[in-house]
């Protein structure tokens, strides 16, 4: 049971009890908003005061996350709301979304598209190839670059341009057109590193999450988040990367991060022989690094720019 405090400057506060909870506890998150965890044994009001105690530090914090994802829109690190002529850029696609005009009833090329669960909508899905990698010879993935156009051509008859419900409409579809790719692009990535660096990789999930990019369980099951195809490929080489690591290293210990900077010299190297100018950029950042692990580090704080939709 959860209940819900307006407060006038940050909007709506969730209040909601756990048992797992020792003491009062207070998340700020971009997507999900305020969230205020309290034990079982206090009463509401109570979670509430501490809320008050600290609404200066929410407050600071909110606005601090709004700057985050401005600066991350501007540089296309995140997207933005959706709506005709917007464009998503993943390391196969190229992705245009299309408002049709009048009302579409339902025959011919459209289809239903689920809508995670939801309500279903018209969508139709065009797509041209731009190029034929097995005519051309290229091996890597590049956003500057891409394979295919894929036009996403909307319903007339979905909520109003600028909405924030045609916004999460078209999110939703957003999603499953990565989460296609993601399965073509992740496991075979992971496949490649595993068997180039001599892992052993149990099942590899893709998901879509707000909290991660990856994680790996103590059985040697990885989970990777679809959005890692919204990433340059070094970024999402490093996601993956990262996760085969913790197959021999759990914690992030000093021998997680040495295996990890092996790692990811190895790819980086291999990537500098192609003519992605992301690519150059990060080699750049790399050799003007003071850090001890200058390779994993730069990519480390690259990948903090990057918001999941």
């Amino acid at each position: 049971m959860e209940k819900i405090y307006q407060d006038p400057d940050i909007g709506p506060v969730v209040l909601v009890k756990s048992s797992a909870c020792r003491r009062v506890s207070i998340r700020v998150h971009p997507a999900d908003g305020v969230r205020i965890t309290i034990p079982r044994s206090l009463s509401y009001d109570e979670g509430l005061r501490f809320f008050i105690q600290k609404r200066d530090w929410v407050i600071a914090t909110v606005a601090r996350q709004q700057r985050k994802i401005s600066d991350a829109l501007d540089s296309g690190k995140a997207v933005g709301p959706l709506g005709n002529g917007a464009e998503v850029r993943s390391l196969m696609s190229e992705i245009v979304f299309v408002r049709a005009d009048g009302s579409e009833s339902g025959a011919g090329a459209w289809r239903a598209a689920s809508g995670n669960g939801r309500k279903s909508v018209l969508i139709r899905t065009g797509t041209e190839q731009l190029e034929d990698v097995r005519q051309s010879g290229r091996t890597w993935l590049s956003l500057s670059r891409p394979i295919f156009r894929k036009t996403l051509t909307y319903s007339g008859n979905l909520p109003e341009e600028g909405s924030a419900a045609l916004d999460g409409i078209l999110k939703r579809c957003l999603a499953d057109v990565l989460r296609y790719e993601a399965r073509i692009i992740l496991p075979g990535k992971t496949a490649f590193f595993a068997d180039r660096f001599g892992f052993t990789v149990g099942n590899v999930t893709i998901k879509h999450n707000s909290s991660n990019w990856g994680s790996c369980s103590r059985r040697g099951n990885i989970n990777l988040n679809l959005n890692l195809v919204r990433l340059p490929e070094p970024l999402c080489d490093y996601v993956i990367l990262h996760e085969l690591c913790h197959l021999r290293h759990p914690d992030h210990g000093p021998g997680f991060h040495s295996l990890l900077e092996k790692l990811c010299t190895d790819n980086i190297v291999r990537q500098a022989l192609t003519d992605d100018p992301c690519v150059r950029d990060f080699v750049a950042k790399i050799n003007s690094s003071r850090s001890v692990f200058p390779v994993h580090k730069t990519l480390e704080r690259e990948m903090k720019g990057y918001r999941l939709i």
